[in-house]
């Protein structure tokens, strides 16, 4: 019982001890304010959880700020917040650059500084905070106040604040349709299109026409069958192409040409081969007649 005793209280002093570990270590935090020509206003060196009060600085004034971490971790961040004190409740925070012995600082310009510095006299609380990511706990201190005069001419001036509400209804303006090209144009273009055809149809009645393959094929009724499946296939290509310039997307007409063009191969291999046949028939009769 003993020994446990001895083995708890040895557990608790050493998990104390990491919490005292783990803790920031900060030191040597002196504030500094100076005039332009770096002549020192006023100074002072502060101890947690001592509070300036009552510090003023002029809009060309610097703010000097500095201090010391004696842990071993380095901080990942290391600022000063300023909080107006006043219905906005604006925030300015400004970081300090830490080395590696641990001493940081930053100097605050408050002409060069955010435009929020520039909204007029306002007192800021000022608090530090110190932070990284293998300690836990933040290192916060509420250094005080400080009253910053605001600039004597061409004060900045604070933009609108921003209403969450309804806004205005957007109504959309979608172009006009394109206008289309005049008819007479158009039917003279479709008449020049038309005219080989009709040169076609001239040429054909002068030479003759002749529906003897027409005939043979009606005695043949399968034969006359793959033809007109044929032919009807090849219109059908025209009639989806003609759909598609006006109306229909693409993949339908690849659905379309896709069903035609295995008819128009099956079929016409047949009407080409009765073709062929009664070619070479009509060859051997030619040549029996000469002989």
């Amino acid at each position: 019982m003993a020994k446990f005793r001895s083995l708890l209280l040895v557990t608790l002093l050493a998990s104390l001890s990491t919490v005292i570990a783990e803790s920031w270590k900060v030191q040597d935090i002196n504030i500094i304010i100076s005039a332009p020509g770096g002549n020192k206003k006023a100074e002072h060196k502060l101890e947690y959880p001592y509070a300036v009060q009552d510090l003023t600085a002029n809009p060309t004034d610097v703010l000097k700020f500095s201090f010391k971490i004696d842990n071993k971790e380095k901080p990942h961040q290391a600022m000063v917040v300023f909080q107006s004190q006043d219905e906005f409740q604006d925030e300015i925070m400004v970081a300090a650059s830490v080395k590696s012995s641990g001493k940081g600082r930053f100097d605050l310009n408050f002409n060069k500084a955010d435009a929020k510095f520039k909204y007029g006299t306002r007192k800021y609380a000022m608090t530090f905070l110190v932070g990284g990511p293998k300690i836990d706990e933040p290192y916060k201190y509420t250094l005080g106040n400080i009253e910053v005069k605001g600039p004597s001419s061409n004060p900045a001036s604070r933009p609108a604040r921003l209403l969450y509400q309804a806004q205005p209804e957007i109504h959309h303006q979608f172009r006009a349709d394109q206008k289309l090209i005049n008819t007479a144009i158009s039917g003279l273009f479709t008449f020049l299109v038309l005219t080989p055809f009709a040169v076609l149809f001239i040429l054909w009645s002068k030479l003759g026409v002749k529906f003897e393959p027409l005939q043979a094929m009606a005695a043949k009724p399968f034969d006359l069958i793959n033809a007109v499946v044929f032919f009807g296939s090849i219109a059908g290509m025209e009639f989806v192409f003609y759909n598609y310039w006006t109306h229909v997307t693409l993949f339908p007409v690849l659905q379309a040409l896709g069903g035609l063009t295995v008819v128009a191969f099956i079929s016409g291999r047949y009407v080409l081969s009765a073709v062929q046949t009664r070619r070479l028939q009509r060859t051997a009769g030619s040549a029996k007649k000469e002989l």
